[in-house]
């Protein structure tokens, strides 16, 4: 208990928060009209600690602003009606309930840790984050807007670090971390999960026609694109210059050239197939080697360029080192840890009061409800889709 947290603290609930903010208009914008708002009403109680409907639907992440909007479209055309606000509620009550699982444990998470003196938030790291985040709200014109106070961002900053505090000193420990041993294993386990696809890595140089200067704007011709393509191709196949040298430094493709020409179409996996990517650039690779360099041809209607095959995989799982071992590590490090905050959360929910509000009526919400979501084991791994939610009186009132 009380060890020291990592310096680099990450947002547990900020990051959704603003994510919300930044994809619709905001609560003040769709409510000015009324006199009391919605979002706001109280749909669960945690011991003494009231839960509204706004803080729910914050952390359905991007299901509500598609809910929202789509339900102000049928309004907007006169079709909102029986049948379409049972489809609504269809989609909207299961991403809440889930929401709401997450609402109340991270809750109660903190009101343990403001009661525990050995949870503390660094001051120095928190007014680093906080400069940060009003930084990140300014730029978007939120800042003192509503829910964007700056007493409020204060206090979600302050919180989002006293929740990972306590997350860190109770439930990682070294002694639970994954071994390597147990990261192979499961790759072995899954290993149809980390198949990727055959592909080439290529280095281009590409001279244009027409060129525009980046000082001024101004376009010229360059009468000597082939002439000066073709010297270039034979400068890097003689072995006088280096292609990635040469790409930096005469390559008209700005995509490339600060890469030494290296074609990066997914920024994780360096290797493409050609013919889905440029037909003559695929002409141009056909037959070669690795290491081989390609002759000067076309490229579209105004350049020419040569192409270096950098390397070439074929299908099949991916190695287990790097960002895989990684994923892998990070994966088994999470589910470790959400068994231990899993028996923290069940013994401190059988000491709390949880209720949930309806009509003003509260209703007790049973210890099980919170676990419903891990019915299915397999809901927290990779590429797995969770088992559908049993029924239960979790139902919020007044959506959207």
């Amino acid at each position: 208990m009380g060890r020291a947290v990592p310096s680099t603290s990450l947002f547990v609930m900020f990051p959704a928060i603003l994510a919300v903010a930044l994809a619709r208009p905001s609560y003040a914008e769709q409510t000015e009209q009324v006199t009391f708002d919605l979002a706001d009403e109280v749909v669960c109680r945690l011991n003494t600690e009231a839960i509204s409907k706004r803080q729910v639907e914050e952390r359905m992440d991007q299901i509500i602003d598609k809910l929202v909007g789509w339900k102000h479209s049928l309004e907007a055309a006169g079709q909102w009606n029986v049948e379409m606000r049972k489809k609504y509620d269809e989609l909207y009550i299961p991403p809440f309930r889930d929401a709401l699982r997450r609402v109340v444990r991270e809750r109660l998470m903190l009101q343990y840790a403001k009661a525990d003196p050995n949870i503390k938030v660094d001051q120095r790291q928190y007014e680093r984050h906080l400069k940060e985040t009003l930084d990140k709200l300014r730029a978007q014109g939120l800042l003192n807007s509503k829910n964007f106070t700056l007493g409020e961002v204060e206090k979600r900053v302050r919180d989002n670090m006293l929740l990972e505090a306590f997350r860190w000193s109770n439930f990682s420990t070294v002694t639970e971390l994954p071994s390597r041993p147990e990261v192979r294993k499961y790759y072995q386990d899954n290993v149809n999960r980390y198949q990727r696809p055959a592909g080439i890595k290529v280095r281009i140089i590409r001279i244009d026609r027409i060129v525009t200067s980046k000082l001024t704007g101004e376009r010229t011709t360059q009468k000597d694109a082939y002439q000066l393509a073709k010297k270039l191709r034979d400068d890097v196949k003689s072995y006088s210059g280096k292609f990635e040298e040469t790409a930096m430094m005469y390559s008209n493709d700005e995509e490339t050239k600060a890469n030494g020409g290296l074609i990066i179409l997914n920024p994780k996996d360096h290797y493409f197939n050609p013919e889905g990517y440029n037909a003559k650039l695929a002409e141009a690779l056909r037959g070669l080697e690795v290491g081989d360099i390609s002759d000067v041809f076309e490229l579209g209607e105004k350049s020419y360029a040569f192409v270096k095959l950098e390397d070439k995989r074929e299908a099949g799982p991916a190695p287990l080192d790097g960002d895989l071992y990684e994923e892998i590590y990070k994966t088994l490090s999470q589910q470790k840890t959400r068994k231990e905050e899993d028996v923290w959360f069940r013994k401190a929910l059988s000491k709390s009061l949880v209720v949930h509000v309806v009509e003003g009526v509260e209703k007790p919400l049973p210890v099980e409800f919170f676990f419903l979501e891990q019915k299915d084991e397999t809901a927290t791994e990779p590429g797995k889709a969770p088992a559908p939610q049993a029924k239960t009186e979790a139902t919020p009132k007044g959506k959207g």
